[in-house]
């Protein structure tokens, strides 16, 4: 397998680990690191008075530890 370009904005999923199967939008890349920054989001959206509202987690993954969506 070749090396993967990631960029802001790419969906990411992780195919193993206590993470497995959890969906995330990439919002920084550290080539140098080989690492991604993810926004996770965290239940279904839902409102809380007249307003949307998520719980957004965001964590760091090496490359190894995703594939693109």
């Amino acid at each position: 397998m070749g090396i993967i370009e990631y960029a802001p904005g790419d969906v990411v999923y992780f195919p193993a680990g206590p993470f497995w199967g959890v969906c995330g939008v990439v919002r920084e890349v550290d080539s140098r690191r080989a690492t991604l920054r993810v926004d996770v989001d965290e239940g279904l959206v839902h409102r809380e008075g007249g307003v949307l509202s998520v719980r957004r987690h965001t964590l760091t993954a090496a490359f190894d530890e995703v594939e693109l969506a």
